[in-house]
């Protein structure tokens, strides 16, 4: 049941994020700004916590394939940056056990890191030319400003998720 609950609440986030990327870019006091999110990627790391490491990897693996074949620009760069951002998130809350100020602040780190991955590994390859100020000015801060607006909803959903499972135990 809980894996049930956290692939659909999986697939709204990710057909919410993709919502955030057809609106953007917004032009801003003349100034063409891009705020997108990383939800999904926000649940999973919080689901590494909250829900255990092996359900979040698994979700990171299927949602990381999802998002390469259905964006298609360039395959492996999702699955590849939400295994490592998993093992990360894993690592960071060994030090930092459950504080909430501590992990909003690792999980919107690892959102802005996530998306600086994006751009590092589409600038390498040449598909986008945007300078790298331009580009943490413009999209990156903005898009973590984004989802520090979210993250209170997503951390509701992670408990809650986690929630189902222990009940679940309970019951059985």
């Amino acid at each position: 049941m809980q894996m049930i609950v956290i692939f659909i609440i999986g697939i709204i986030l990710m057909y919410t994020d993709m919502a955030f990327a057809t609106f953007s870019p917004m032009t801003v006091f003349g100034v063409e700004v891009y705020f997108v999110p990383k939800l999904l990627l926000m649940y999973i790391l919080l689901l590494t916590i909250y829900a255990g490491p092996r359900i979040s990897m698994f979700f990171a693996i299927l949602f990381g394939v999802m998002l390469d074949i259905y964006i298609g620009s360039l395959y492996g760069i999702h699955i590849f940056g939400f295994i490592a951002f998993v093992v990360f998130m894993q690592t960071a809350f060994r030090v930092f056990y459950r504080d909430f100020v501590a992990m909003a602040f690792v999980v919107l780190l690892n959102s802005f890191l996530f998306d600086f991955y994006q751009y590092a590994v589409y600038s390498v390859l040449d598909f986008i030319s945007m300078p790298v100020f331009d580009y943490v000015a413009l999209r990156a801060i903005p898009s973590v400003l984004v989802s520090a607006l979210f993250f209170v909803i997503l951390y509701v959903l992670a408990i809650q998720t986690a929630k189902v499972r222990k009940e679940l135990r309970r019951i059985n």
